[in-house]
Order: C-alpha cells, then structure tokens, then sequence
C-alpha cells in the first residue's frame, strides 16, 4: 500500500509491505453538497432579513481549511440579497504570523470572495468596559464568527473561544491560567456583541447564536479509541499548516496518547519557516515567552517522557535532538526503518493522513 501525505507544499509518499501490521484511521469530513448550501443559505436569510442598514461583520478566523473559505463564499453571495455592507476581518492565530495573513488573502482570492477584506492586525483598538476590542466590533452591525474547530493539544479543541481570544480581535493580558482568560473574554465579548457563529468540526456544521454552537462544539466527540500500537505516523496538514515546529507541538500533545508508553509518535512535517517565534523559543529555552508558549514548551517536554518523538522534516536533526530529544528524518521510509529496527517487524502501527481526531488507547479510556 501507498500513502501520500502533505509536506510543505507538495507530498511524499509511504510505502507499507503487505506483511506489516498497521491500521489506516479514515478521517471524518464535511462533504460540501446541495443539501449543506441549502441549510447555510437558510440560516444567511433568518439574519439577513432583520440586517436593514446596519450590514454584516464576519470575524473570519482562517486556520488555512479550504471548505471554510467555500463557507465564507456562499455566506456572503447570501448576504448580497439584503445588503452590500458586508466586512470580513481576517485572523490566523493557528498559523504562522508571517504566512497566515498571505494564505488568508491567497484562499480569498481564489474562492472569489466578495467583501471589504482587512486584516485584524491593522486595525484600530477602543475600550470596552475593563477590555480593549478593535473598533470594528463597537458599531450596530449584525456580528457573525466563521473558523473551523479542530482537536488540540493544549486546549481539547481549538474552536470560535479561541478564535476570539487568540485572533487579535480583543487585547487580553494572559495570565498563567490563560483557560479562564479565554472563557473570561469570551463571555465579556459574547455579552456584548451578542453574535452569530458557523464552525465546522469533523463531518458537523454548526451555526446559530455563538453560545449555542460553542457548548455543541465543546460536548461534541473527537476522541477515537484504538487499540495498542507500538508506534503512530501521521500527517500534519501540510503548509501553512507545519510551516514551524511551533505549530507541530500542539500535535504531538494531541497524539501523545494514541500509543503504547515507550511508543513512537512520528510526525511528516516540512516547518520550512524553522522552529516558531521569539517568545517560543525564549519559552524552550526557559527565559521567559508568554504563558500559552511556557505551557507550550512543558508540553513536549512531558511528552517525550513517556514517548519517542519522531519527526520527517527540514530541521537540523542536532538542535532537534538536543532540544526536545525528538529525531528527525528526510523521508518517511527512514522513519519506517527506524520503527521497524526498534520495535521488530511484529510492530503495530497507526496511520493519520492528518490530525483530525484525537486517538486514544483503548486502557486509558477504561
């Protein structure tokens, strides 16, 4: 059997023997068909016929997901029955700050999505009774949060909460328990804009009042019992998705428990744009970094504890095996070699085209 899996921009392939004992973990996807146009369009016209002049915000938290831009399209083609006041402001906390932004503007572009498009970096903060919110969010427009919702290594899944606390659209001074800053500015901010949200979450669409479609989210399951595997191969999306190992660590958190203790957690990630930001490494490196990138850096750490972290990537394999004991290779059959020398050819293995669910063994769930 062939796999091929997303690396930077283009692939490289896994070839699996026919005598090895592996299993293939299919992911859950939102097919786009006539019947989710419909359900959208219906849910553009419950808002747009009470918008009269006060036209349409989207808070636009792009996670590099090309069905949320198809969303954003038909939302907006829906919108343009009501009103030609129509604002999209663009985050990308998920990805990297450098590429984020470009890759939002690229995927606009593309989809042919028709609006006033800025980016959240740009514009302008005003105070808000104990928090600061870009200005944007303080006139009567009708408000409506669109970003995918995905597992997550340090948060469970990283959903419209943290699209709203991370994304720049509030400035919020984290603390060590940065969870309750989320929830405290997202219940601020809830309260006060009162929005819409449409979010995807596996093979699910949620919309409706953003308080609503964030308890469905976060009750929502993406964990996946599996058995006993001696060691994991996943793929990581592909850019702008593992453009830095930054992004990589909250999927090794995620994956941690997908295998045996002692078990191998191997990961196809390019991270052309190097190990991450300042405040990351300072973090790594135990000087300081923000709260997120401390608890970050004792992630991995914690993780490879009790795990092998492996990593097919353009890394130095030094700084790698001296930083985070994580070894690195240039192709997936060198990882597979590797796997197979340590753990015999009797190894169970786990496959992941991407890190859409969160594995865990079956034991641990008991």
């Amino acid at each position: 059997m062939e796999l091929w899996l997303s690396y930077g921009s283009t692939e490289v392939s896994l070839e699996l023997p026919d005598d090895l004992s592996y299993k293939v973990l299919e992911p859950k996807e939102l097919k786009p068909d006539e019947k989710l146009w419909k359900e959208l369009s219906e849910f553009a016209a419950n808002l747009g016929r009470d918008v009269g002049s006060r036209g349409f915000t989207i808070l636009y938290d792009h996670s590099g997901d090309k069905l949320s831009l198809l969303i954003l399209r038909h939302l907006i083609e829906s919108f343009e029955q009501y009103t030609d006041k129509i604002k999209v402001i663009v985050s990308s906390w998920r990805l990297d700050p450098s590429e984020g932004w470009e890759d939002a503007r690229r995927g606009l572009k593309e989809y042919g999505v028709r609006a006033e498009i800025l980016d959240v970096r740009d514009r302008r903060m005003e105070g808000l009774t104990g928090i600061k919110i870009i200005k944007d969010l303080l006139d009567d427009s009708i408000k409506l949060i669109l970003t995918t919702s995905d597992p997550h290594g340090l948060f469970g899944k990283a959903s419209l909460r943290e699209a709203l606390a991370f994304g720049g659209f509030a400035e919020i001074n984290f603390s060590e328990d940065f969870q309750a800053d989320i929830m405290a500015a997202w219940s601020r901010l809830v309260e006060e804009l009162k929005p819409w949200a449409i979010t995807v979450l596996n093979d699910r669409l949620y919309m409706g009042d953003a308080e609503d479609v964030v308890k469905n989210v976060y009750e929502a399951e993406c964990e996946a019992p599996v058995g006993a595997f001696e060691a994991l191969i996943a793929g990581c999306g592909g850019r702008p998705r593992d453009s830095t190992f930054q992004l990589i660590a909250h999927i090794i958190g995620l994956l941690r428990d997908s295998v045996i203790d002692g078990g191998l957690v191997g990961l196809v990630a390019e991270c052309s744009r190097g190990l991450g930001s300042r405040s990351f490494m300072e973090a790594v490196l135990g000087s300081g970094g923000t709260p997120l990138d401390r608890a970050l850096a004792r992630l991995i750490q914690e993780a490879s504890e009790d795990k092998r972290i492996a990593l097919i990537t353009t890394l130095p394999r030094s700084i790698m095996r001296r930083l985070f004991n994580i070894r690195c290779f240039d192709a997936p059959e060198e990882m597979l070699t590797y796997i197979l020398r340590r753990y015999t050819r009797e190894a169970r293995i786990l496959i992941l085209e991407r890190p859409h669910i969160k594995p865990v063994r079956n034991s641990m769930l008991e």
